[in-house]
C-alpha cells in the first residue's frame, strides 16, 4: 500500500510539472487507444475523442492499474493551425494568413479546442467482478463562434466597412481552466452469451478561471468619411476572476457526472454508450460581470488593425479594459452556468479471427452550431498485444479528419501514442485540425 501511494504521489507530482499552459481562447476532437473485445486492457476501439475512463480496464490476473495521459486536440471551420498557434502564442500573423481564412469563412469563424490530462488508478474486486477508480485532470477548453464581419473588423480593422454597417450578432467566446477530482465504479453483468457493463464517475470540479462573453443583436457602422463611428451593442461578459490566477485557487467550485453502458456478444461485437461532463459549475467567490444595451457614437476614432500581431499587442489590448470602458457599471454578481457535455455512441465488429476491429461511431458535444461527428476506425492487430490504428471522420467544427495510432502492450506496462487530426499535426499551415495523445500505464 505504501508503494501505491508513493507512486500516486509521484504521478501526480509529473503531471502538475507537466501542465501545458495554453492562455485563454480553449479542447477538440482526439482519438484513444484500443483493444480487440478479447484482450482488455489497453486498446479503446470505441471512441474517436478524449481518452475515459471506461474505455480503460485492468489486464486479466491483475487487480490494480496505473494511468497517466495528456490529450490536445483543437478543431476550427475556416482558421488553419498555424493561425490558431500564432494567435495562442503571440506569434505574428501575417498578411497571407489572414487573407486565407477570410476567403474561407461563409458566415461564420468557429473554433474549439480541449486539454485533458492528468492520472486514475483502479482496484478490481474479484468477487464482485467489478472496478473502483480514482482520478485527477487538468482540463482547458475554448470554443469560439464570430460572424465574418467580427473577424475582418478585429484583424483589419474598419476602413473597409466606410458607409457600411458590420454585422457583430450572435459572437459567442467560452473559456474553461478547471482541475477535476473524479470517483466511480464500473461494473461487469454475464449473463451467458451476451454481456453488459456499466460504468459511473461523479466529479468534483475545483475551478481556476473562466470566461463567457455573448453578444446578441451588436453592430457597428463606419462614416464614409470614416469620422464616425456607431456603435450598437447587446453585450454580456463574465469571469470567474479578474487579473492573474495561481493553478490550485478555488475561483469556482463545480460538479459533473460520466456515465457508461456497454453491451457485448463476447469476442464477436460491443455496442457502447457513453455520456460525459454532464456538469454544472458556480461562481461565487470573485465573479466580475459586465452587462449592457447601448447605441454610442464616437467621432474621429479609428479602429485599428492587428496586422502586426506580437506579444505587445496582447499586453495593450486588454479585453477587460475594453469593457471597463465602454460599460457604464461593473457588478460582482454570482452566476453559474453548464459544462458542454459529450455523447456518443459506437458499434465494433470483429473481423479476420479478432485481428482486424471495425468500429462505426457518432459523437456530439453540446455547443453552439456544432454538428454531430462521425467517424470509422480501423483496428489492425499485428500481434495479440500490439495494435495500429487508422481513423476517418468528419462532422464538428471541420470537414474531414485523418487519425493514426500505435499502441504495444507488455506484462506490466503499456503505452499508445497517436493523433485525431495528423495532417493537421504535422502540416499545421493547411489544415483546420489537429489532435495528439498519449498514455501510458500499467497493471498489477
Amino acid at each position: 500500500m505504501r508503494k501505491l501511494l508513493l507512486a500516486i504521489a509521484v504521478l501526480n507530482c509529473f503531471v502538475v510539472l507537466a501542465q501545458d499552459s495554453l492562455h485563454v481562447a480553449e479542447p477538440v476532437t482526439l482519438d484513444v487507444k484500443q483493444y480487440p473485445v478479447t484482450s482488455p486492457g489497453v486498446f479503446n476501439y470505441t471512441s474517436a475523442s478524449i481518452n475515459s475512463l471506461f474505455n480503460d480496464e485492468i489486464r486479466p490476473g491483475a487487480s490494480n492499474r496505473i494511468l497517466v495521459d495528456f490529450d490536445y486536440a483543437a478543431n476550427s471551420s475556416n482558421a488553419p493551425m498555424n493561425f490558431v498557434y500564432a494567435l495562442l502564442f503571440r506569434h505574428e500573423i501575417t498578411r497571407a494568413m489572414k487573407d486565407r481564412i477570410d476567403r474561407n469563412i461563409k458566415t461564420n469563424l468557429k473554433f474549439e479546442d480541449n486539454l485533458k490530462t492528468g492520472w486514475s488508478i483502479r482496484h478490481y474486486f474479484k468477487k464482485w467482478d467489478g472496478e473502483v477508480f480514482f482520478s485527477y485532470n487538468h482540463r482547458q477548453f475554448r470554443n469560439v463562434i464570430a460572424s465574418k464581419d467580427m473577424f475582418e473588423l478585429l484583424f483589419y480593422g474598419n476602413a473597409r466597412f466606410a458607409g457600411q454597417t458590420a454585422d457583430l450578432s450572435n459572437t459567442r467566446v467560452e473559456n474553461f481552466i478547471y482541475n477535476q477530482y473524479t470517483g466511480g465504479i464500473k461494473k461487469k453483468i454475464d449473463y451467458g452469451k451476451y454481456q453488459m457493463d456499466v460504468g459511473v464517475g461523479i466529479s468534483f470540479l475545483q475551478v481556476i478561471n473562466q470566461q463567457d462573453i455573448t453578444t446578441n443583436a451588436a453592430s457597428i457602422y463606419t462614416s464614409e468619411d470614416g469620422d464616425t463611428i456607431r456603435v450598437h451593442y447587446d453585450l454580456s461578459f463574465n469571469t470567474a476572476r479578474e487579473g492573474a490566477n495561481t493553478f490550485f485557487q478555488r475561483n469556482g467550485v463545480g460538479c459533473s457526472g460520466d456515465f457508461h453502458l456497454g453491451f457485448m456478444n463476447k469476442n464477436d461485437w460491443k455496442l457502447s454508450i457513453d455520456v460525459s461532463d454532464v456538469g454544472y459549475m458556480m461562481f461565487r467567490k470573485t465573479p466580475v460581470n459586465y452587462s449592457a444595451v447601448k447605441d454610442i457614437e464616437f467621432r474621429g476614432i479609428v479602429i485599428p488593425d492587428l496586422l502586426h500581431f506580437g506579444p505587445a499587442t496582447f499586453d495593450t489590448l486588454n479585453l477587460d479594459s475594453a469593457v471597463r470602458s465602454y460599460l457604464p457599471t461593473k457588478s460582482n454578481n454570482q452566476y453559474s452556468l453548464f459544462v458542454p457535455f459529450n455523447a456518443s455512441i459506437a458499434f465494433s465488429k470483429s473481423l479476420l479471427h479478432q485481428k482486424l476491429v471495425l468500429t462505426f461511431g457518432l459523437m456530439y458535444r453540446n455547443l453552439p452550431k456544432y454538428y454531430a461527428y462521425g467517424y470509422v476506425k480501423a483496428n489492425y492487430f499485428i500481434k495479440p498485444d500490439m495494435v495500429f490504428s487508422v481513423t476517418g471522420g468528419g462532422g464538428g467544427y471541420s470537414w474531414f479528419n485523418l487519425g493514426v495510432e500505435f499502441a504495444k502492450r507488455w506484462k506490466y506496462f503499456d503505452f499508445a501514442l497517436g493523433s485525431s487530426n495528423l495532417l493537421g499535426t504535422v502540416i499545421p499551415s493547411q489544415y483546420t485540425g489537429m489532435g495528439i495523445y498519449l498514455r501510458m500505464g500499467t497493471s498489477f
